[in-house]
C-alpha cells in the first residue's frame, strides 16, 4: 500500500512538472516585427499538361516576388519503332539543361528473342 501511494505521488508529480511549462506557453509574447520579417516569400506555380494520341507535354513555371524563377518541360511520344522523351530545365539565372532519350523497342525485343 505504501509503495502504491508513493508511485501514485511520483506519477502525479511528474505530470505536474511536465505539463505546467506547456500550459503556460500560450502566454508568451511574440513581437509583430519578428513575425513580419519571417513572412514567407509569395510565389506561384503554373502547370501545363497536354495529352495527344501519340504523346504528351508536361510543363511548369515558378514565379516569385521578383518574377520568373525557373521552369521544367517534359515531352514524350511513341513511334512505330519505340518511344522518345525529351525535356528542359531552366533557372532564373539563364542556365538551362536539355536532355533527350530515344528508345528503339523493336530492335531490343528482336535481340532478346534471338538470344
Amino acid at each position: 500500500m505504501h509503495t502504491a501511494l508513493l508511485s501514485l505521488a511520483f506519477v502525479v508529480g511528474f505530470i505536474v512538472v511536465t505539463a505546467v511549462p506547456g500550459a503556460a506557453e500560450h502566454n508568451t509574447l511574440v513581437s509583430s516585427e519578428a513575425s513580419a520579417s519571417a513572412a514567407p516569400e509569395r510565389s506561384s506555380l503554373d502547370v501545363d499538361l497536354k495529352l495527344g494520341v501519340n504523346g504528351f507535354r508536361l510543363g511548369g513555371r515558378v514565379f516569385g516576388k521578383d518574377g520568373y524563377k525557373g521552369g521544367l518541360w517534359l515531352n514524350g511520344e511513341t513511334r512505330p519503332e519505340g518511344f522518345s522523351v525529351d525535356g528542359r530545365v531552366e533557372s532564373d539565372g539563364g542556365k538551362s539543361w536539355n536532355f533527350k532519350l530515344n528508345a528503339d523497342i523493336d530492335e531490343a525485343l528482336r535481340k532478346v528473342m534471338r538470344w
